[in-house]
This record gives C-alpha cells, sequence and structure tokens, in this order.
C-alpha cells in the first residue's frame, strides 16, 4: 500500500512538472515573439515581423514612446500619431489619414496593392510598395527594439511553429 502511494506520488509530481513546463513554453514562446521572429528565416516577399507583431499584440512587449498606441478591441491596432493605422482583419491593413492612402497586405505580410477611395481601382506598383515599407518601418521598429532577450532562448521551437508558413 505504501508503494504505490509513492509510484501515485511520483507520477502526480511528474505530471505536474509536466503541465508547468509546457505552460512557460507557451508564454516564452508567445511573450517573446517580437524577439524571435527577427531571427527567423523567410523567403523573399513574406514579412514575417508584421504577421506575428499583428498577431501577439498582447503578448510581446509594446513601447510607449514615439507616440505609439494600441488598440486591442476586435483583431488590436497599433496608432501612430493617429495619422496612420496599422490593423489585420481578412488582410493587413495600413491607413495613411494624413493622405488618404491605403495599403493592404497579404496574411504573409507581403504587398498586396494600394488604393484611395475607391477600392476597385487598386494599384500594386513597386512605388507604392516602397511607400508602404517606410511607413511600416516608422511602426515596427520601435517596437521591435523594445523586445526584451529571453533568459531561456526557444528560437528552435519558434522557428519549428513558423518556417513552414513564411517559406
Amino acid at each position: 500500500m505504501k508503494k504505490l502511494r509513492i509510484i501515485l506520488a511520483i507520477i502526480f509530481s511528474c505530471l505536474i512538472l509536466w503541465g508547468v513546463g509546457k505552460l512557460y513554453i507557451a508564454y516564452n514562446l508567445s511573450h517573446y515573439a517580437g524577439y524571435y521572429v527577427q531571427q527567423l528565416p523567410r523567403k523573399e516577399g513574406t514579412n514575417p515581423e508584421l504577421v506575428i507583431i499583428l498577431s501577439r499584440l498582447d503578448d510581446i512587449e509594446k513601447p510607449t514612446r514615439n507616440k505609439l498606441s494600441y488598440d486591442f478591441d476586435g483583431n488590436g491596432a497599433i496608432l501612430l500619431d493617429n495619422s496612420l493605422i496599422l490593423s489585420r482583419r481578412s488582410y493587413i491593413h495600413l491607413w495613411d489619414h494624413t493622405e488618404d492612402k491605403k495599403y493592404v497586405f497579404n496574411k504573409l505580410g507581403g504587398f498586396s496593392y494600394y488604393y484611395t477611395d475607391d477600392i476597385d481601382n487598386t494599384n500594386s506598383d513597386i512605388q507604392y510598395q516602397k511607400e508602404a515599407e517606410l511607413l511600416l518601418d516608422k511602426i515596427l521598429s520601435p517596437i521591435l527594439e523594445a523586445q526584451p532577450k529571453p533568459k531561456i532562448n526557444l528560437q528552435k521551437l519558434f522557428n519549428e511553429k513558423y518556417y513552414k508558413q513564411f517559406n
């Protein structure tokens, strides 16, 4: 009877340790996603930083300087001076309200097209892609710079999770 209790205690302890380990891994991968995504291998035409930052906006470190603000209603959005809005819906949208320009990115963060008021009149010229990249840099650079380095680096697990999506 005493042996059975010891065996059950050992099994229970192992299950508790396993569960805590799984919870820590999930926390680490989401909280440090902004750090890990910067080292993620990717193919050209994808922007994993854009996708991961928007999808993990609740979990990552967010700088409050550089006139950045955040909206966590719905899918979440990042606002710069209330003139640039970066949000995620079925696609990723970047609105420049000062010039009334709208840029759309695909689910991998690649530039899709540009439009103004008429959604039927889209344009995917390289000129608009470069404009969009400059505007994105204003928003993403301060966020990426603020990402802390994890104490326990799980880059390999992060890469296994996201490598196929961006390659």
